[in-house]
C-alpha cells in the first residue's frame, strides 16, 4: 500500500483556494526583503541620477524654450513632464523643443536616458537573479510568519511533507538542513503543491534558525538528521540541541520531535518539546499482538495513513457538546457522519490567581491579590494548557470546554 500517494489528480475548489493562499503568503513575504536587496545594491543612487538628469534637462529646456516664446513650456512642470516622458522613451509628442539649443539638450537627454535606463534594468534584473540563486542554495533569509519549519532530514522526510500538505494546505514550510541545493530541488519537484523554502546550514545554531524566521514560526518538526556528516550516530543529540535553540528564540513555538533512542526523551521533555515520537516504538506491539488471525498491522496502517479515508483525525469539539456525556457525543458524531469518536484530548486550564484566592476569602487573601495585581504578576503566564489523551473515557465522561476530539473516518 502506498501511504503517501495522497489525493490523486482531481482538482477541487479547496485546491484552488490553498494555491491562492500560498501565492498571497509569498507576495506578503517578499516586499520587505526585496526592498532591502534593492537598497543594498545601490539602486537608490541610480534612481537619484535618473531623476536628477530629468530635473536638470527639464529645467534647461524650460528656460530656453520659454525665452524663445514656445507656448508648450510655460510652467516649470511642463519642462519636467517633457524630460520624464522623453527619458523613459514614452514620447507622447504633446511637448517638444523648437529652438536649436532646446533640441541639443533633448539629444543629450535621449542619449543619457538610454544609458541610464539600460543600467537600471540590468541592475534590477541582476538583483532578481541573485536572489533566486541564493534562495535555491538556501542562503537567503526567509521572511515569513505563522509558517512551519522542518529541521533535519532523513528517509522519512518526504512522508512528513506529504502529511503537512494534507493537514495544513497553504501553510509555507521551510526546510533547515545541510542538503545540497540539487537535493532540495528534487524534493520541491516531488511536492509541487507545497510552498517550500530552504535554509542550508546547521539547524542547531540560532543564527541559522533565525534565517528561517523561527521566532515567527508556529510549528517546528525535528527529524533525526542524516545530513550532518555523522549520519544517525548523534542525531538525537542534535535534535536536543535544536530544541533548546528553538525555545531560546521562540518560547511559544510548538515542537514535534522524532528520536531514535528512548533515553533521549527525558531531555526533550525538559526542553519543553510538545510531542515526541520514538522510531520503532510500536514495532514490537504490532508484530506480537496481531494474534492468529492477523490484520492488526494493516488496521494500524489504515489509521495512520494520510491517503486513507479511515485515518485517525484530531478535530475541534462542537460547542454544543460541551458538558454532554461521552456517549451522547459519540452518537452525535455518528449521526452527522463526522466519524467514530474514540476519545478526547483533555486540556487543563492553567492555574490563575483567582483559582487560589477567592474574592470573599478574607483580608489577607485580598491583600495578597492586590499586591499581585499592583506588581502586574500573572502566575499563569507562560503556562500552556496541558493536554492528556483519553481514549474511550467511559460513557459518563463529560466533554470539557477545551477538549479536542479524536475521530476515525467521517467528513473532514
Amino acid at each position: 500500500m502506498d501511504r503517501t500517494r495522497g489525493k490523486g489528480n482531481r482538482k477541487t475548489v479547496g485546491d484552488t483556494e490553498s494555491k491562492a493562499v500560498r501565492l498571497l503568503s509569498r507576495l506578503r513575504s517578499k516586499p520587505l526583503s526585496m526592498f532591502r536587496s534593492l537598497t543594498r545594491s545601490g539602486l537608490a543612487s541610480l534612481f537619484a541620477i535618473f531623476l536628477g538628469a530629468a530635473a536638470v534637462f527639464g529645467t534647461i529646456v524650460w528656460l530656453v524654450e520659454r525665452s524663445t516664446g514656445n507656448n508648450m513650456f510655460i510652467r516649470l512642470f511642463d519642462g519636467l513632464w517633457w524630460s520624464l516622458v522623453t527619458i523613459v522613451t514614452v514620447c507622447y509628442g504633446d511637448k517638444y523643443p523648437e529652438s536649436d539649443m532646446g533640441k541639443i539638450a533633448a539629444i543629450l537627454l535621449m542619449i543619457s536616458g538610454v544609458v541610464i535606463s539600460a543600467i537600471l534594468s540590468g541592475t534590477v534584473a541582476s538583483i532578481f537573479v541573485e536572489r533566486r540563486i541564493r534562495e535555491g542554495k538556501g542562503l537567503q533569509d526567509i521572511r515569513l510568519k505563522g509558517h512551519t519549519i522542518v529541521c533535519g532530514w532523513n528517509r522519512h522526510g518526504d512522508r512528513v511533507l506529504a502529511g503537512l500538505e494534507a493537514e495544513a494546505p497553504g501553510v509555507p514550510v521551510v526546510l533547515v538542513n545541510s542538503l545540497e541545493p540539487e537535493r532540495f530541488d528534487a524534493i520541491r519537484t516531488l511536492h509541487p503543491d507545497l510552498d517550500l523554502r530552504f535554509v542550508r546550514g546547521d539547524h542547531t545554531q540560532e543564527a541559522i534558525l533565525r534565517k528561517a524566521s523561527a521566532h515567527q514560526a508556529r510549528t517546528c518538526v525535528l527529524l533525526p538528521d542524516e545530513t550532518g556528516g555523522s549520519g544517525e550516530a548523534n542525531a538525537d543529540e542534535r535534535t536536543i540541541l535544536a530544541a533548546l535553540a528553538l525555545k531560546s528564540i521562540a518560547r511559544d513555538i510548538r515542537i514535534r520531535a522524532g528520536i531514535l533512542k528512548e533515553e533521549s526523551e527525558p531531555h526533550l521533555r525538559r526542553a519543553e518539546v510538545d510531542d515526541i515520537v520514538l522510531h520503532g516504538e510500536f514495532t514490537g506491539f504490532l508484530l506480537s499482538a496481531a494474534g492468529e488471525d492477523g490484520g492488526l498491522p494493516d488496521a494500524a496502517r489504515e489509521l495512520l495513513s494520510f491517503s486513507s479515508a479511515s485515518r485517525l483525525r484530531q478535530v475541534t469539539m462542537p460547542a454544543g457538546l460541551v458538558g454532554k456525556p461521552f456517549a451522547e457525543a459519540s452518537e452525535w458524531f455518528l449521526k452527522n457522519n463526522k466519524g467514530v469518536l474514540l476519545g478526547v484530548l483533555a486540556k487543563e486550564k492553567p492555574v490563575t490567581l483567582d483559582d487560589i484566592l477567592s474574592n470573599d476569602s478574607g483580608a489577607i487573601d485580598a491583600f495578597i491579590k492586590r499586591k499581585f495585581e499592583e506588581a502586574a504578576i500573572d502566575i499563569g503566564a507562560g503556562m500552556e494548557s496541558a493536554g492528556k489523551a483519553r481514549l474511550a473515557p467511559g460513557q459518563d465522561y463529560l466533554i470539557g470546554s477545551s477538549d479536542v476530539a479524536f475521530v476515525v473516518g467521517g467528513e473532514a
